[in-house]
């Protein structure tokens, strides 16, 4: 049986396609394979850089990667204030439950023990915004200032001749070593005159702290205050132990610190690792 030259040709022609399709094929599945290897083993270049206080000396920090240790970090976020009414219970109110309640203040009967809630109106005739609103626009700046990459972020402001940029985020006075010292700074004010850490002739704000661990929940031992009027700070001293234990373990910890003033509160919380702690 003789074949045809060209039926000869297009079988040679079909066989070749195919093995050229067959050669491609690792080499497709390698430029997929590799992107995604890179991905999980976290050697992305963008991963990398979010962390550069992982592999980056302190010494060449820019101005950027410093301020931003001092100011948005794992050590540092801004948290919304929540200002609250001045009266001890709403003027007006529904049946809530647990539905806004802090779960601290919740007790063993599953009652809500928290004053100052935010509750719907019951008439509707009534705006919502009657009631104590959230205001995205107030915030403070919470840092954690027992921390390694925070000392070295303000040593390098220092290097670079940024002194006013240092004194601007208040370093907190003093690190003592039986102490963690947390700074809260007003960074958005969201209302006129709200100063919630000026200290006036007629006295020091009223300021209520915690921070809550694993291990227990402490009160801070001193509270210093530093600047004038809206660019006051106030830097807490907790204790580094509770009944003769270190308030933090030896790996990953997340504390919560939670502050009240008059008329304001704030919750900040800080997933830490110890390898940074000062």
């Amino acid at each position: 049986m003789r074949v045809s030259r060209k039926k000869t040709i297009r079988r040679i022609t079909q066989a070749r396609r195919r093995y050229g399709r067959r050669a491609a094929l690792p080499g497709v599945a390698l430029r997929t394979i590799l992107p995604l290897v890179t991905l999980f083993l976290g050697l992305s270049p963008i991963s990398r850089a979010d962390d550069f206080w992982k592999h980056k000396p302190s010494g060449q920090w820019s101005l950027a990667e410093a301020l931003k240790v001092v100011r948005r970090s794992p050590w540092a976020r801004l948290d919304v204030v929540v200002f609250l009414r001045q009266e001890p219970q709403a003027a007006y109110s529904i049946p809530t439950g647990t539905k806004h309640c802090d779960p601290d203040a919740i007790d063993q009967n599953g009652n809500c023990l928290q004053k100052g809630r935010v509750e719907a109106p019951v008439d509707s005739s009534q705006q919502l915004d009657a009631a104590p609103r959230l205001s995205p626009s107030a915030g403070l700046l919470v840092r954690w200032e027992s921390a390694a990459p925070v000392s070295q972020a303000f040593a390098r402001l220092e290097e670079l001749g940024e002194r006013a940029a240092a004194a601007f985020q208040e370093r907190a006075p003093r690190l003592p070593a039986d102490r963690y010292v947390i700074t809260v700074k007003l960074e958005e004010p969201g209302r006129a005159g709200f100063e919630p850490f000026a200290v006036t002739p007629r006295g020091k704000p009223a300021l209520r702290a915690t921070l809550k661990t694993r291990r227990g929940t402490v009160a801070p031992l001193e509270v210093e205050f530093t600047g004038a009027g809206a660019s006051s700070s106030a830097h807490f001293f907790f204790p580094r132990t509770l009944d003769g234990v270190p308030l933090l373990g030896s790996g990953r910890d997340s504390v919560e610190f939670k502050l009240q003033g008059v008329g304001f509160a704030v919750r900040s919380k800080f997933t830490l690792d110890h390898e940074f702690l000062d």
